[in-house]
């Protein structure tokens, strides 16, 4: 159970990359004074869970009504994984432009925070892996879970504390960390393609 736990732990934590999320959340709340832009990382925080939630309780559910098998997503999800470590690692992620100033804390906090930047498809493929219905108990889901709950109240500290994170961290060291957390996933993402190959081809 306990690693379980870390596994899904790190996985998440690497997958979500909070310090990734420093570019975007300051841009989408350049201008603003620092009670709003707490209750925009609050509200994004809050946002995401509950959509990951969803698609860690029914996602595996959806898969099935649409005739997706769950090897055949954990290798398109590995793929997609692969990708955006290889977008971290060559630092291609896009930033979006700072948002109009007219849009709402809560319009803020939904677009682009917490969709894409936190709950994006690479997030909602990895709690779907991490919480197959054919290889995990209930217990271990739950544990899945609680490593969610903490990796995204550490997004949400990093969100909170982001000026002074980036004035210690300077740019050089936000794209040091984002590169290795992206040699990290792209590691883990290789790993699920493997063993989601395997599986299929012992399914011929």
């Amino acid at each position: 159970m306990t690693t379980n736990f870390l596994t899904d732990f790190i996985t998440l934590l690497v997958v979500l990359n909070p310090l990734g999320k420093l570019p975007i959340f300051l841009a989408t709340t350049v201008g603003l004074e620092r009670a709003v832009r707490n209750r925009v990382a609050f509200h994004a925080v809050l946002i995401s869970f509950g959509i990951l939630m969803v698609f860690l309780v029914a996602g595996q559910f959806l898969l099935q009504a649409l005739g997706v098998g769950l090897n055949t997503f954990r290798l398109a999800g590995s793929l997609v994984l692969l990708l955006f470590a290889l977008s971290m690692i060559f630092d291609t992620v896009q930033t979006p432009p700072p948002t109009q100033p007219d849009i709402t804390p809560t319009e803020r906090a939904v677009f682009p925070l917490a969709m894409p930047a936190i709950a994006g498809p690479g997030t909602m493929l990895t709690v779907v892996v991490l919480t197959d219905k054919d290889r995990f108990l209930f217990a271990e889901q739950s544990s899945t879970a609680l490593a969610l709950v903490l990796v995204l109240a550490l997004v949400y500290l990093v969100m909170r504390f982001a000026t002074p994170l980036v004035q210690f961290l300077r740019r050089a060291g936000i794209s040091i960390l984002s590169r290795v957390m992206g040699l990290i996933l792209a590691a883990v993402a290789m790993e699920g393609m493997v063993v989601s190959v395997l599986a299929i081809l012992r399914q011929l």
